[in-house]
């Protein structure tokens, strides 16, 4: 008989975790409390206008084609990615603009225009970063369960490479002599919510994977990936139930046997997979808890939230498909979206203009244009309800001074705005943290919460809140991780899992 693998969540971890187990065999039904699948992955629609909710920034697109490998399938078959070259276009507050890619002779000759002292810094940055991601790779497609999990080859091989008491700017800083180049390659940090002064240092990898392998564009949205997951379920006989929330997770001596959903009813199955947030689902879904109480939670560190514009706009602007200001206070901005004050600057702001590649996005002539702002998560007692306009005009008025864009405002035509009260509300995401638990040191790997339940015997964690962290790249590892803990707990098999080498 198959065994049941009931998951709670249509998320990007639940959706690739569900793709995985539905191909080897394996009965799964996912709740999902929102009417249609993605989670933050997911779309919506204003007026005639198309907008990715969340994640507009596809990076090693080759752990999403993996996935849906290791599932038996080609991803080529269900959506289309385009590269995006430039990766983006940086507008600093002097006005000087920056149009790296991955490209690497187009990128030399772009920081010879515009940072020629950091020509050769730059080589030697792709190059011993290149040596680093080699060795540090593996170490984040590998459960930690245990404390000895440390003493691995591998780990132990990558340790050099952590550089784990130091912190980005100051690695970046034994690079690029120049602070607009270091903040060019600094700013990922909004990707995990943190700020490039007080983050690890290994995140300087992120810009090196940009700068590598490029940043990609899926048409339709990134939205498309969660939704040509969820086909592939459905394909293999997955059942997903939308608009139905869970209410508790059901235990028995302390093992997980299923689930009750919002209207009462009790649905049994051998494992629980848990794709929610993760301090909502400890706080909201699991009693009785030994480790994860509302104290440890309360105390721990969390990422930043946004603020989010969502722009139907009666006009085509001839800018790029990703574009960022960064102002003069960008250090003080990114400290403070770490702290539990309103930000006294915008000096950090996304603008995602992808009609410039997708014209499906947005009716003819016509744009999607989406706005993201780090601000602090709910930590801070900010009322939104009352701040959210003046911001809005704050983070617009920055636009029409920075920009092309003069006339953005005159041009809209259809407008949402997301606070972190937002983000609570209509995403259960703790503290608004929309990057989950921050990504310090002492919340990684063993430290993170693990991708096999430390609360409930055959329950699974999956999503940016367990290892490896926030991020689709890294979503998709967790599931692959946490598919082979089921398989290898329910068979015993101690080997690889899948038919692909993982590691």
């Amino acid at each position: 008989m198959k065994k049941k693998v009931i998951i709670v969540g249509a998320g990007p971890g639940g959706l690739s975790t569900a793709m995985l187990l539905t191909h080897k065999g394996y009965d799964v039904v996912i709740f999902e409390k929102n009417p249609d699948t993605g989670g933050r992955n997911d779309r919506f629609q204003l007026g005639a206008f198309t907008f990715d909710v969340g994640p507009t920034f596809l990076m090693l697109p080759q752990f999403a084609n993996e996935i849906f490998a290791l599932a038996g399938k080609k991803m080529s078959d269900y959506v289309e990615i385009k590269n995006i070259d430039p990766l983006y276009r940086i507008k600093f507050n002097d006005g000087t603009e920056f149009f790296p890619s991955s490209d690497l002779e187009k990128t030399i000759s772009e920081i010879s225009r515009v940072f020629p002292e950091d020509v050769d810094n730059y080589i030697r940055f792709k190059k011993t970063e290149g040596y680093r991601y080699n060795r540090v790779e593996k170490c984040f497609k590998a459960p930690y369960t245990r404390f000895t999990d440390f003493l691995r080859p591998f780990f132990i091989e990558a340790l050099p490479q952590m550089d784990m008491f130091n912190t980005l700017q100051n690695r970046l800083k034994s690079y690029f002599t120049n602070d607009r180049m270091r903040y060019a390659m600094s700013f990922q940090t909004k990707y995990i919510g943190m700020s490039p002064w007080k983050s690890p240092s290994a995140y300087s990898l992120i810009p090196y994977i940009e700068h590598k392998w490029g940043v990609h564009h899926v048409t339709g949205g990134l939205n498309r990936i969660s939704k040509a997951m969820a086909e592939v379920v459905q394909e293999y006989g997955g059942i997903i139930h939308t608009s139905t929330p869970v209410r508790k997770i059901i235990s028995k001596n302390r093992k997980a046997i299923g689930v009750t959903l919002e209207n009462g009813e009790n649905v049994y199955g051998d494992y629980v997979v848990i794709n929610a947030d993760f301090a909502y689902a400890m706080s909201n879904l699991v009693d009785n808890r030994k480790k994860y109480t509302e104290a440890n939670l309360r105390k721990r560190e969390y990422s930043a939230s946004t603020f989010m514009l969502y722009l139907g706009v009666k006009k085509q602007y001839d800018i790029s498909h990703h574009n960022l200001i960064i102002g003069d206070q960008f250090r003080d901005y990114m400290d403070e979206i770490t702290m539990t004050k309103e930000p006294s600057t915008t000096s950090l702001v996304y603008i995602h203009n992808p009609v410039v590649t997708d014209k499906t996005l947005a009716p003819e002539g016509n744009s999607s244009i989406y706005v993201l702002v780090p601000v602090p998560n709910k930590k801070a007692p900010l009322p939104w309800d009352e701040i959210k306009s003046d911001f809005r005009n704050r983070v617009l008025d920055l636009i029409k001074t920075q920009t092309e864009l003069k006339d953005l405002e005159n041009n809209i035509i259809e407008e949402k705005i997301m606070t972190p009260d937002d983000w609570v509300r209509d995403f259960n995401v703790y503290n608004g943290a929309v990057f989950n638990l921050s990504h310090a040191m002492n919340q990684m790997f063993y430290f993170r919460p693990h991708n096999k339940s430390e609360e409930l015997d055959n329950c699974y964690i999956v999503g940016g809140g367990t290892h490896p962290g926030s991020g689709l790249p890294t979503i998709y590892i967790s599931a692959v991780i946490s598919s082979e803990l089921i398989i290898k707990d329910d068979t015993g098999d101690k080997g690889r899992c899948f038919d692909k080498t993982w590691l």
